[in-house]
């Protein structure tokens, strides 16, 4: 099994920060920010044009982002955030996120 595995790589130690990325045929901006209260990353969601698409989405182990709300403006791939190394890994935390639990990018499948 050679496929080459694709994500998305998260440097957590500039959160908050954004960057952009081109995912098929469109180019987007992630803006990725931790909130300490809840102990948790979101991550905002802007198109090629600044006009934001989701924002304070919430990184859930092993849930699909950007899910509940998906048209034509959003991303091809499905981003899901997971640790594919064994590691018994449950949730995204400041120790694993971009390091074991990155933003790995999956097909869309259609339904």
């Amino acid at each position: 099994m050679n496929e080459d595995i694709e994500y998305i790589n998260i440097d957590a130690s500039k959160v908050p920060y954004s960057f952009s990325i081109k995912l098929t045929d469109k180019t987007f901006s992630f803006t990725v920010k931790y909130n300490d209260t809840g102990g948790f990353y979101t991550i905002d969601l802007l198109d090629a044009n600044g006009n934001v698409l989701v924002f304070g989405e919430i990184v859930r182990y092993a849930r699909p982002l950007f899910n509940v709300v998906e048209d034509e403006r959003f991303p091809i791939p499905v981003i899901i955030p997971l640790c594919i190394t064994g590691d018994s890994v449950s949730e995204v935390t400041k120790e694993n996120f971009g390091k074991d639990v990155k933003l790995y990018l999956r097909e869309r499948t259609v339904q």
